[in-house]
């Protein structure tokens, strides 16, 4: 069982290190967006690098700690969802850099909306590793709501500024930000209850699965 511990202990401490990146590339994006300066940016690009090899840290400890005998239910899930959420990870770190590409080549100045979606977005990341830290389920539900929030600011960026290719990237590498941020959410909820809410088909419906 020590043994187990450890390993689990261990996990925990690569996942959060690597939340924390994740976390800390969004921060970096939304306060280039709201300094309208990007000079910043190329922290972006080196931290993905890092993050990517962080994702196939945890894939082997996962793996690992899936072969020790008899693990705990709770621990089993820890690590399935651990699986699940770590390669939304790495694609919240895809998207910024994806974002820091896009923002390169725009021309201040930044819509207020943008500016707004990445504070939205930057928030749900910072409650999800909040969530995903603590185990709160609680919380990751009040993710899943905000994410309907990102959804409409980015259809009215797109209607708004279809005539900026660039600016539109943008808002949706964002919005995709968003989307991993809400699957790490509904992780949270199957590692803490046991309840796999994906794949409804609306986000209240999952909700009420989940307080079910």
């Amino acid at each position: 069982m020590l043994k187990i511990e450890k390993s689990v202990q261990e996990l925990r401490q690569t996942l959060q290190e690597m939340t924390e990146i994740a976390s800390s590339m969004v921060d970096t994006i939304r306060k280039s967006i709201h300094a309208e300066n990007f000079e910043s940016l190329e922290y972006v690009f080196k931290q993905d690098r890092y993050i990517d090899s962080l994702e196939k840290q945890i894939d082997q400890q996962a793996v690992a700690l899936l072969a020790l005998i008899n693990p705990m239910a709770s621990d089993l899930r820890f690590v399935f969802s651990v699986i699940k959420l770590n390669a939304d990870l790495e694609r919240i770190g895809d998207e910024c850099k994806n974002v820091a590409k896009e923002l390169k080549n725009l021309k201040p100045p930044i819509p207020v909306e943008l500016k707004e979606l990445s504070e939205k977005v930057y928030e749900m990341v910072i409650d999800a590793v909040k969530a995903l830290l603590n185990q709160d389920s609680a919380l990751s539900k009040e993710i899943i709501l905000k994410d309907d929030e990102v959804d409409k600011l980015e259809y009215l960026i797109l209607q708004k500024y279809s005539d900026s290719i660039r600016l539109a990237f943008a808002a949706k590498a964002l919005e995709r930000i968003a989307d991993h941020t809400t699957n790490i959410a509904e992780n949270v909820i199957f590692a803490t209850e046991g309840i796999d809410i994906r794949h409804e088909n609306s986000i209240m419906k999952r909700l009420h699965q989940a307080e079910n």
